[in-house]
């Protein structure tokens, strides 16, 4: 299903673990496959997940927890992860409208600072919406792909 040219709403909510997975397995593990899709900090007790939806469809999902940014020690941050848009729908605002949400939220909990170990091909992205790009480019450890530390300042 192509979901580039629907013109109906994104429709952001809250979603279990379980509502995550798929998405995040194909898009983010689809190179490597059997590597998992997930992280220790999916179980954190203030872990939340939130999903995009356009016409009932799941588009878009991200992880988010407390976690101090890295060269931030003792500065309330919030970091995401895991942040996944269906192939057919990226470049039509759920990315977007997705990292929006994180960040109402993570204002709306005190924290000043929202961060994310952001895969180089996606830094236009992060960049585009406030967050600046710092440090090294690294490999992540697990899926072996260059990425570097997104920030903004809230």
């Amino acid at each position: 299903m192509d979901m580039k040219g629907t013109a109906a709403a994104i429709e952001v909510r809250d979603i279990d673990r379980a509502a995550t997975k798929d998405l995040r397995q194909r898009v983010l593990r689809n190179h490597i496959p059997g590597l998992p899709a997930d992280a220790p900090s999916d179980d954190f007790p203030d872990t939340w997940h939130l999903g995009a939806f356009r016409a009932g469809h799941l588009l878009g999902v991200v992880t988010g927890f407390s976690e101090e940014a890295p060269g931030h020690p003792g500065v309330r941050a919030q970091r995401f992860r895991f942040m996944a848009v269906e192939p057919s729908a990226q470049g039509s605002g759920v990315g977007s409208t997705l990292i929006r949400r994180v960040i109402e939220r993570a204002r709306s909990r005190g924290d000043h600072l929202l961060w994310a170990n952001g895969r180089d091909t996606a830094l236009d992205f992060y960049t585009g919406l406030g967050f600046e790009a710092v440090g090294e480019m690294f490999a992540d450890p697990l899926s072996k792909l260059p990425h570097h530390v997104v920030l903004l300042r809230l």
